[in-house]
């Protein structure tokens, strides 16, 4: 996004693996988020469990032969699964796929659609539409579905604008945008020296009861140039009682320290 977008207004759509983020923004303030439960692994599993196949096999097709919109699937086009052991091959109707995908999309944009309305940042005042990102924003005829649904122009959201030169294709893809955005603010905050972290918090030693105790008891050297190690015996372990005991008491006296400190 740019300064522009920000201040036109846009809702950011985020299609990850297991949830959907959605962070709306309007005259350069972030307005709202939220997380809508359904992603990437819904779809899949929608096709493993319609089509009667492996999630293995699910997810390929999804990416391979996927479309968002099953006007746009030919009737006639078929894919070709390998059989089970002994079983013949099966056959899946691509309109039949995309009736799976289609159906989980539209019900992830109509929830994109009610917080818009809950919070009063509907078609009039958007006007920088919506963008998608993440994996899931790589299906076939994404963007048509979300204009469908939402009544608001769409686009994909790249990373690239962000990148250097010369820097692998891969990470130009929009499944990449979340993670290379935490690196920019890492580096920003990198730049700008904020680190105020560091002196606010104070660094917590792990106390002597609550550190691992080595399990070996015994050390038989049978030969000066390798040791073997026979005869060890793992030590009883703590029991969960004695542990958070050991635990509170660490705490106890950290505070103590503080306090001491501040006197």
């Amino acid at each position: 996004m740019c300064d522009q977008d920000l201040e036109a207004g846009v809702a950011i759509v985020d299609i990850g693996g297991g949830t959907t983020d959605l962070a709306v923004f309007y005259e350069g303030i972030l307005k709202h988020t939220a997380v809508i439960p359904f992603g990437g692994e819904n779809i899949t599993n929608d096709i493993k469990t319609g089509l009667g196949v492996l999630k293995t096999q699910a997810e390929q097709m999804k990416v391979q032969f996927g479309s968002a919109l099953s006007d746009e699937a030919k009737s006639n086009a078929f894919i070709t699964i390998p059989g089970l052991r002994g079983m013949a091959p099966k056959e899946i109707s691509v309109k039949n796929l995309a009736n799976i995908i289609q159906a989980r999309m539209s019900e992830i944009m109509d929830f994109v659609s009610y917080h818009l309305k809950q919070v009063g940042l509907d078609t009039r005042m958007l006007n920088g539409g919506v963008i998608l990102t993440g994996g899931g924003s790589q299906l076939k005829h994404l963007i048509q579905l979300t204009e469908y649904v939402t009544g608001l122009n769409a686009r994909i959201g790249y990373p690239n604008e962000h990148l250097a030169g010369g820097h692998i294709e891969e990470l130009a893809k929009p499944m990449y945008s979340t993670c290379i955005g935490l690196i920019l603010k890492g580096y920003n905050d990198f730049e700008n020296n904020n680190k105020q972290f560091e002196e606010t918090f104070r660094k917590v030693t792990v106390p002597e009861s609550l550190q691992q105790q080595p399990v070996v008891d015994e050390v038989i050297d049978h030969e000066p140039e390798q040791q073997h190690y026979e005869k060890a015996k793992m030590k009883q372990r703590k029991t969960l009682k004695g542990f958070m005991d050991s635990f509170k008491n660490g705490l106890i006296d950290m505070f103590k320290e503080e306090e001491d400190a501040h006197l």
